[in-house]
């Protein structure tokens, strides 16, 4: 029996040790997701946007020369030339800047995906044009980061009472949540096919495979190692993208393989343009994931019934876990709560009111520069993503230290470790009757009673 139980504890440290290993690597991916992605995505944004606008501007600046390229140099078999150069010259002056500014970011995109489209099949086919296509594709479906004006915006927009507007939110939030897993699994497909196959692309015409196995000699590697090498970069790199099995890491992987392909002598300026685009799609899938069409979704959502902790909860069920009581949604009693965010516990804040109130602003209401709202947030939301955390609305009345309960107006909670971060009230001294003219200051009824008194 001994025996057994020792195994049995073996067996959950082991996987308790696993968990931990999972997690701080998930932890990882998601710092990089949160941190980097948004400034890959403003990069890119500004790169493109950069790229058209000085287009745009130089056939402005040289109206004559443009209209003579557009009627001789890349006529559009469908369009007038004059018709063309002006449509185009607007697409490439007006759009960049919303693209730049992540301003109607998917409106932007559809006319400069449009004109990548007609440069490729009616002006000159380049991998570039491929490139860009794509990377505007991305900004149509799926939208512009956090560093942009739409997220800033979008919340209000969505509530406003503009016309439309909360069925254009919601038609654009299917238009990602649908459309989005397909197109991420394009670009994965795309990337591995390129790196696969010979060929398909002037940067790369031959495999990776190939170029591993053949061409590559490394004097530190023994005899035979590009090979396995080749196998491993060329044929499972690519696999693991388009199956979506250890995405980001094939990804990275992948990554890798561009840069060095880069750094060989000899490639040419062009090919070093291409190269940049590769290492941003390459960046896209490491930062933002394979999407929900892919083996990782299912492996992770497995992994997370298996291992609770990867999801950010115990291992064990909440009831099993002690209960601490907060009383009090000030400063302190926040604190106290967000600290045990990932502590073995039950936590349940207890507070008189439903928000947590921000007491230095007190004075901006009081002078009427604030509204309450505005230094009021509401306590639920603050703990919307913490588990093992719930709020209560109510007034505690006393404590029974014997029971180890807290007892409100209309109920006990029992508790195991109390929190008592009720604040502090104005006091005077002992003459309570200074209170009518001179008031206190700690609650919104307080900054409201004497805003009142200043405005009349």
């Amino acid at each position: 029996m001994n025996d057994l139980s020792t195994s049995l504890a073996l067996r959950v440290a082991r996987a308790n040790r696993v968990a931990s290993w999972l997690g701080r690597a998930g932890e990882g991916w998601r710092v990089c997701e949160l941190t980097l992605a948004p400034i890959l995505d403003l990069t890119v944004r500004l790169w493109l946007a950069q790229k058209f606008w000085v287009s745009g501007l130089l056939k402005v600046m040289n109206w004559q020369t443009a209209l003579l390229l557009s009627a001789k140099e890349y006529p559009v078999s469908w369009l007038d030339p004059v018709t063309a150069a002006y449509l185009g010259a607007t697409i490439e002056i007006v759009c960049p800047v919303f693209l730049a500014l992540g301003l109607m970011t998917r409106l932007a995109a559809v006319p400069l995906l449009a004109l990548s489209l007609v440069i490729q099949v009616e002006y000159r086919a380049l991998n570039e044009h491929v490139f860009w296509a794509v990377l505007f594709g991305w900004y149509v479906v799926m939208g512009a980061g956090p560093l942009s004006l739409d997220r800033m915006i979008a919340r209000g927009f969505a509530d406003s009472a503009l016309p439309f507007a909360g069925t254009l939110s919601r038609g654009l939030e299917m238009l990602t949540r649908t459309v989005g897993p397909l197109y991420r699994f394009f670009i994965r497909a795309w990337v591995a096919l390129i790196l696969a196959a010979p060929g398909l692309s002037s940067v790369l015409p031959l495999s990776v495979f190939s170029l591993f196995a053949y061409q590559y000699q490394v004097p530190i590697l023994p005899a035979g190692a590009p090979g396995y090498v080749a196998v491993v970069l060329g044929v499972l790199c690519p696999l693991l993208l388009v199956l979506g099995l250890v995405t980001r890491l094939g990804a990275l992987i992948a990554a890798l393989i561009v840069l060095g392909l880069s750094m060989q002598p000899g490639a040419s300026a062009l090919a070093h343009i291409d190269y940049t685009y590769w290492l941003i799609l390459l960046a896209v899938i490491v930062l933002t994931g394979p999407g929900s069409l892919s083996l990782d979704a299912p492996i992770k959502k497995r992994l997370q019934r298996h291992f609770p902790q990867l999801d950010g909860r115990p291992a064990v069920h909440l009831e099993q876990l002690p209960q601490v009581v907060i009383v009090g949604a000030g400063f302190g009693g926040l604190s106290a709560a967000r600290a045990l965010r990932h502590a073995a516990c039950r936590v349940t804040l207890v507070d008189a009111h439903n928000y947590h109130l921000f007491q230095p602003l007190l004075y901006q209401v009081a002078t009427a520069a604030l509204s309450p709202a505005d230094i009021a947030a509401p306590i639920r939301g603050l703990f919307r993503d913490q588990f093992n955390a719930r709020v209560l609305l109510g007034r505690v009345t006393g404590v029974d230290t014997k029971t180890q309960e807290v007892m409100m107006e209309d109920r006990r909670l029992s508790y195991d470790y109390l929190v008592l971060a009720t604040g502090a009230r104005h006091g005077y001294f002992g003459r309570d009757e200074w209170e009518t003219v001179a008031p206190g200051l700690k609650q919104i009824d307080d900054a409201t009673h004497i805003r009142r008194r200043l405005l009349r």
